[in-house]
């Protein structure tokens, strides 16, 4: 290749390169320029030409360009970001090179090459605000959230975390997350971790363990960490339900004091005393009090009617009116509880003198239009941790069955439905539920036949609820029982266990196309939206089917599989229903419409 070649081709890629070149000679001013100059500067050649180098840049970067330029004319050369003034007064940053411009082996001069960097910077703004929104949801989510490596270790925690644990995370970053977790829960949670290793999300229930070693109940979600198609490690969610876990064992106590004080009340073998002694020696268990007793008003003095425990009252003895506790229950007082009468203001009440007692809880017992006397619990002890509204609420439940007992008349009625029916939708509630599985359990045994149990929750019902509030929440559920009632035979049963969940019991299925027919149809009854107030809400549901024996014998695991059956319905995507065991259901479907054909 000749020399004439070779400067043709030095010409072409000085002419034609998209970054901009400018030589300037020795005292910086503008010798020559490519034509990418002149567009990214706006300036003609006829205008740049013989300009100085200062005026081609902000006065904040001239000590930095006057940099290179001097090492350039020393021979080197140099590399930095600066900026550039359009001839519209804009200022466009660039990255430079700068280096000398070489005449027989001379310095003649400066070649200077700059490319517009807005894109990047553009880029890296933008790259910066989602890290910042990232940052942001990461730190201030409002559930505790550890990120993880794929080893396991934590590699960083966000303040909900902090909050939740009472660990700082100094105290634990770099610890295996396993620590965290209840011993019980850790092959659980391994499980979830490699999961989440494996590209798959994971939810479970979990306890997470707080600097005090104390248990909190949460619901773990681990999601996996990806970067650049490469799963780094994962996310480990935790959402502390336990107010809402100890509200369901609250729930689930009271359940169990209602069923007890219900076979006291269905008795029908024990007359009305025994069964108002009953539910004295039940209020005594259950609350630790010495005694209990019933009084009834009569005039001005106070009957004992009936008494168990201690016995520190008989049975028959009557007392002035104006000098027993009681006499607060003849007014307007429904409930009245003394933690401690050795305070001041029950120290001297006119009771004080002859009562043994230092804690007292009565309730008025109410028949027809008057105050008949009053349910009263008593200690010899002071109570000073109080009782809870749900054991006053139990106590005045207790008031209302003996008042019942002792009117004879139609009040168990009362009672049975309390104990056994969802007091907003009037559908059975999870006690009797029990009551009729355990039934329907021993006739699948004694005749050899399967059953369904079908776990329903409505999705997104907390839309409602937090949009429209809990009254158009409560009628969306009452219009829903209706519309499972409308669609189920009278042999099966459907149950509201609490919230949006409902639970179907099919007492007789010969097979999976039995309780796919039933699930059809509660899913059609489900599509046309609820309409109250002229507001039109949507109520799908999804089911999760297990099927006896097939699936569980035992009840407790036949409910478990139907629970799993519906979480995994909701992740496919919620308004369906899913099988326990998904597979053999599908094979017996198949089997079934081939047959049908």
């Amino acid at each position: 290749m000749d020399e004439t070649t070779l400067r043709e081709i030095a010409a072409s890629l000085y002419a034609d390169t998209p970054d901009a070149i400018v030589l300037y000679d020795r005292s910086g001013h503008v010798v020559d320029a490519n034509e990418a100059a002149t567009i990214l500067t706006g300036f003609s050649l006829a205008e740049f030409a013989g300009s100085a180098y200062r005026t081609h840049v902000p006065r904040a970067d001239r000590d930095r360009v006057r940099l290179g330029f001097d090492t350039a004319l020393a021979g080197g050369s140099d590399h930095f970001e600066t900026s550039a003034r359009h001839k519209d007064g804009t200022v466009v940053p660039v990255e430079c090179d700068v280096f000398p411009a070489r005449l027989d082996g001379q310095v003649a001069g400066v070649f200077v090459q700059a490319r517009d960097i807005i894109a990047l910077r553009s880029a890296e703004e933008s790259l910066g605000i989602n890290q910042e929104r990232f940052r942001s949801l990461f730190e201030y989510h409002p559930d505790g959230i550890m990120e993880l490596k794929a080893t396991g270790q934590i590699s960083r925690i966000n303040v909900a975390l902090e909050s939740e644990t009472g660990f700082f995370g100094e105290q634990i970053v770099g610890k295996p997350w396993i620590d965290l977790i209840a011993p019980e829960m850790r092959p659980a949670a391994d499980e979830a971790l490699r999961s989440a290793m494996r590209g798959e999300a994971f939810e479970s229930d979990s306890l997470l363990l707080d600097r005090l070693g104390n248990r909190l109940d949460v619901q773990l979600k681990l999601v996996p960490l990806h970067a650049r198609a490469t799963i780094l490690g994962a996310y480990a969610i935790f959402k502390n339900v336990t107010p809402q876990r100890i509200a369901e064992r609250a729930i689930a106590t009271q359940s169990e004091r209602i069923r007890r004080l219900y076979l006291v009340a269905a008795s029908r073998d024990a007359s009305t005393e025994e069964q108002i002694d009953a539910a004295l020696r039940l209020g005594l268990e259950l609350f630790g009090f010495d005694d209990a007793y019933v009084t009834q008003f009569e005039g001005d003095r106070v009957l004992i009617r009936n008494a168990c425990g201690a016995r520190a009252v008989a049975q028959g003895a009557q007392y002035p009116l104006g000098t027993s506790l009681s006499r607060h229950l003849a007014g307007g007082v429904e409930l009245l509880w003394i933690p401690d009468m050795e305070t001041e203001e029950w120290r001297s009440d006119p009771a004080r003198a002859t009562a043994p007692w230092r804690s007292y809880l009565a309730v008025q017992l109410n028949l027809g239009e008057g105050v008949f006397g009053a349910l009263v619990f008593a200690g010899r002890l002071a109570r000073h941790e109080g009782i809870d509204q749900r054991e006053r609420e139990f106590i005045q439940l207790m008031a209302l069955f003996v008042a019942a007992a002792l009117e004879r008349a139609g009040q168990n009625e009362r009672i049975e439905q309390m104990a056994f029916t969802d007091a907003l939708t009037g559908l059975p509630n999870r006690v009797l539920f029990n009551d009729r599985i355990v039934n329907t359990v021993a006739t699948a045994k004694r005749y050899g036949r399967g059953f369904a149990v079908m776990y329903l929750d409505l999705d997104q019902f907390k839309a409602i609820n937090d949009g429209f509030g809990h009254a158009i929440g409560d009628a969306a559920l009452k219009v829903v029982a209706e519309r499972l009632q409308a669609t189920l035979r009278e042999s099966d049963t459907v149950a509201r266990f609490g919230g949006d969940e409902f639970v179907i019991l099919q007492p007789i299925v010969d097979g999976p196309s039995d309780a796919a027919d039933l699930a059809r149809k509660i899913h059609l009854a489900l599509q046309d939206p609820v309409v109250i107030d002229g507001h039109a809400h949507l109520a799908h549901g999804s089911i999760g089917i297990a099927l006896y024996p097939s699936d569980a014998a035992a009840i407790p695991e036949l409910m478990e599989e139907a629970d799993r059956a519906l979480y995994r319905a909701k992740r496919e995507g919620r308004n369906r229903w899913c099988f326990a065991n998904a597979e053999a259901a599908r094979r017996e479907l198949k089997k079934a419409s081939t047959r049908g054909e």
